[in-house]
């Protein structure tokens, strides 16, 4: 810490000469910055010199003591002023307290009793010192969080309402450049940031947050005063006075075509109507978010202003429940094309109406037709394969962004996947139904088999499964049953049997009708096959 400054004042020169000089003032961390005699020139010291602690008599000529400390109450007011004062001064005293002395020294008075006096003064400064250092630490530290504490109050004008003293009041502490009213609110939200956040490391997307700031910053300062702040992480706000009719309009028109122009991003921007007062930024901010939904339609890189879509029709968005039924018929089928077909005309029911209907109510439509779907395929195919299509719908459709064209490539994806799901299930289910009718033939090649005692065998009717059998095989039933005959029949010839035996093992009551489909089916007789295999 400096040393404390004193400046020693009286008309008698030995008493100035012996306080300035018999004290060793430095052993207490005192420089002396100067002397006078007589209260005018003193005056003139301590303009000059604004010292710390001014030692003075109370009487004096040209400007007594009492003046003194009433003019360096007004050029010095943190200065302690001790005054030499004699027993018949009481009055005097009495207007040097009023006036803001700090001490009094009575009249005679020992070199030791000045040091006291002095060393008490010194130590008021000392705190005073320490409390303006500590307010200022306070200060700095309180300009230092001010873009922080701006930017939590800004977000909390924008979605609390408050008292509108009390709003006031917070507006001038922290000194906002705008005026209290005409305000208005502009939304700004980063075009697919998730996507974008995915691409960048933390400190390539600060970059790229700082970088759209400035811009909006500077595009806004060209036509209002506004305020620019971090709203959430991917959108920025603006509050601003509506100095002209639809500036908001132009002004968020300009700050989408500069960011566009100025970097590799887009951004889709809402704006909200204009209110009087601090208090009701509230609506504002509602109407810049309503506005800002409607990206849903537009998926992004445009001005919605609330004024535009304020009537828009709030009626629950409808469409046909015979369509719907139609569509999880051919989803439950696993008919993928037709599914497709008839999403795209359920979609095309909701979105033709002349107003575009509310984008929340909307999605909660379109949400729920998406657990319709999933509880289709829910009844055909095992829930684990599903996981990933349920993971999808709860987290991606909470996304506040998404627009209806996203929405459209979720529900078409459910309906690949589901259909996907389906048709694996159904090879697999047909496989294992063709399996079980291929060993109940193999098991009865000697009776006479049909198409419609197999059916019966694993539960399913005549056509079915003969359509089944036909298109899992790449073979009818009756040229299947004949071929297994025959490679039986095959084994049995190189084990010697006797070709009637074999006819009769393997259903054919003559042996010549045998002989005939043998020869048929490989080219020989059974005779001329034995003759020719047993042979080698």
């Amino acid at each position: 810490m400096t040393d404390i400054s004193l400046c020693i004042i009286d008309d008698i020169k030995s008493v100035v000469d012996g306080v300035a000089t018999r004290i060793d003032w430095k052993a207490h961390g005192i420089t002396v910055c100067g002397t006078a005699l007589n209260g005018e020139k003193g005056l003139e010291l301590i303009e000059r010199c604004r010292p710390d602690i001014i030692l003075t008599d109370i009487r004096m000529p040209k400007l007594d003591g009492l003046e003194l400390t009433r003019r360096v109450k007004e050029i010095c007011p943190h200065s302690k002023v001790l005054l030499f004062t004699g027993y018949t001064d009481f009055e005097y005293a009495q207007q040097a307290v009023r006036l803001g002395a700090f001490d009094f020294i009575a009249k005679p008075f020992s070199h030791t009793q000045i040091e006291q006096a002095i060393l008490k003064a010194k130590q008021a400064v000392v705190q005073q010192q320490a409390k303006w250092l500590e307010r200022e630490q306070l200060q700095r530290k309180l300009d230092e969080s001010m873009p922080t504490l701006l930017q939590q109050y800004l977000n909390l004008f924008i979605r609390h309402r408050m008292a509108e003293d009390r709003a006031r009041d917070r507006w001038k502490f922290l000194q906002i450049d705008l005026a209290p009213e005409k305000l208005a609110i502009m939304v700004l939200h980063i075009d697919r940031f998730s996507e974008r956040r995915g691409m960048l490391v933390v400190q390539e997307m600060e970059l790229l947050l700082f970088s759209l700031q400035n811009i909006v910053e500077e595009t806004v300062r060209a036509y209002t005063k506004g305020l620019v702040f971090r709203e959430s992480e991917s959108r920025f706000a603006v509050v601003y006075n509506e100095t002209e009719e639809r500036i908001g309009t132009e002004m968020a028109e300009s700050c989408r075509l500069n960011i566009e122009q100025y970097t590799r991003n887009t951004v889709s921007v809402g704006v909200g109507g204009v209110v009087e007062r601090i208090s009701d930024l509230p609506d504002s901010f509602e109407q810049a978010m309503s506005a800002l939904s409607y990206h849903f339609y537009t998926e992004g890189n445009s001005v919605v202003v609330y004024a535009d879509i304020e009537r828009t029709d709030p009626m629950l968005p409808r469409y046909s429940p015979d369509l719907e039924q139609e569509m999880l018929h051919s989803l439950r089928s696993g008919n993928r094309s037709m599914a497709l077909k008839l999403l795209d005309d359920l979609l095309g029911e909701l979105t033709r109406a002349e107003r575009q209907p509310d984008p929340r109510l909307l999605t909660g439509v379109l949400h729920e037709l998406a657990y319709r779907m999933l509880r289709v395929f829910r009844e055909k195919v095992d829930e684990d394969e599903l996981a990933p299509l349920l993971t999808r719908v709860r987290e991606h459709w909470l996304t506040a962004s998404i627009s209806l064209a996203e929405i459209r490539e979720e529900l078409a994806s459910i309906c690949e996947i589901g259909c996907d799901c389906i048709e694996r299930k159904y090879n697999l289910d047909s496989a294992l139904i063709v399996e079980k009718a291929i060993q109940y033939i193999r098991n009865h090649l000697h009776a006479d088999l049909s198409v419609s005692s197999c059916a019966r065998h694993v539960h399913l009717s005549r056509s079915y499964f003969a359509n089944l059998f036909k298109k899992m095989t790449g073979t009818t039933f009756h040229h299947f049953v004949t071929q297994e005959r025959m490679e039986r029949a095959k084994q049995m010839l190189l084990a010697d049997m006797q070709v009637q035996e074999i006819a009769e093992a393997l259903g054919y009551g003559e042996r010549r009708y045998f002989t005939e489909v043998f020869k048929k089916q490989v080219g020989m007789t059974p005779s001329e096959f034995r003759q020719t295999y047993v042979s080698h």
